[in-house]
């Protein structure tokens, strides 16, 4: 064998190599502020029952995980622009979003229900928020089911966007929106922690509009990509396994896993 074949050989092989290992890195885009999900601690770094299943599932699928923190309503963008790999942030799994990319299976259930002052008389009823304003979080399902099923001129609802989820309580407490619209995890762990002792729970039933908000939230990943079977396998693992459980029980009284198929 000739030394410039030999050459083009190893050459080819530490390039098939560095490919290989790129493809086992997954950029994972998700929030920094979306508690008890995802969220930064005291020393600004990335926690969350979310961030934590992560580190399982890629393990799961021996991939290097990297995790990129964004707004919301930049992530499908970014998994678009391949900036990131795959998104994990609570992303409800509906027909709109999976025009543009695909979920993987179910991963979490996420009732939707108002958060408002107790005695508000503030129900699931779109007549109880007439002359009041709704804060939600920019991007998410829950904006989209207020300006398609409750259209302002009809409603008389006016609808505060805010690029995280923490100005939306802390505009609650002062009285600046009169009613948040969040999955109802996010609520309890705002509930428990301060506002329920400022006089806040959650009001009226849950929203049942699967169309709006899907069955429940899922990875999203670019259309056509591998990587949703890799994902899906380690989900099946995480639940099976008692990992989701562990997690579960950390921050929740009660289960958000969904039944396996």
């Amino acid at each position: 064998m000739s030394r410039s074949l030999l050459s083009c050989l190893v050459a080819g092989v530490m390039s098939f190599a560095g490919a290989a290992h790129a493809e086992d890195v997954v950029r994972i885009g998700t929030l920094s502020d979306y508690a008890p999900f995802e969220y930064r601690d005291a020393k600004g770094e990335l926690k969350g029952m979310e961030i934590e299943l992560a580190k399982t599932m890629c393990k799961h699928i021996q991939a290097k995980c990297e995790y990129v923190t964004m707004d919301f309503d930049a992530l499908i963008p970014a998994l678009k622009a391949r900036k990131i790999d795959a998104v994990l942030a609570q992303m409800s799994i509906t027909d709109e979003r999976k025009k543009v990319v695909d979920f993987t299976d179910l991963f979490t259930l996420a009732p939707v229900q108002y958060v408002a002052k107790t005695g508000s008389g503030i129900t699931e009823d779109p007549a109880t928020l007439r002359g009041k304003t709704v804060g939600i979080y920019s991007g998410s399902s829950h904006e989209t089911y207020l300006k398609k099923r409750l259209p302002k001129s009809q409603s008389g609802i006016a609808i505060k966007a805010y690029p995280s989820q923490d100005p939306i309580w802390l505009d609650l407490e002062a009285g600046r929106v009169q009613a948040a619209l969040t999955d109802t995890t996010v609520a309890h762990e705002w509930l428990e922690k301060t506002g329920k002792a400022k006089g806040f729970a959650l009001a009226g039933k849950p929203l049942n509009d699967v169309a709006m908000f899907g069955e429940g939230t899922g990875i999203a990943v670019r259309k056509g990509d591998p990587l949703r079977a890799r994902l899906n396998t380690a989900i099946k693992q995480v639940l099976t396994d008692g990992s989701f459980a562990a997690e579960n029980k950390k921050v929740f009284p009660f289960s958000i896993a969904p039944a396996l198929k």
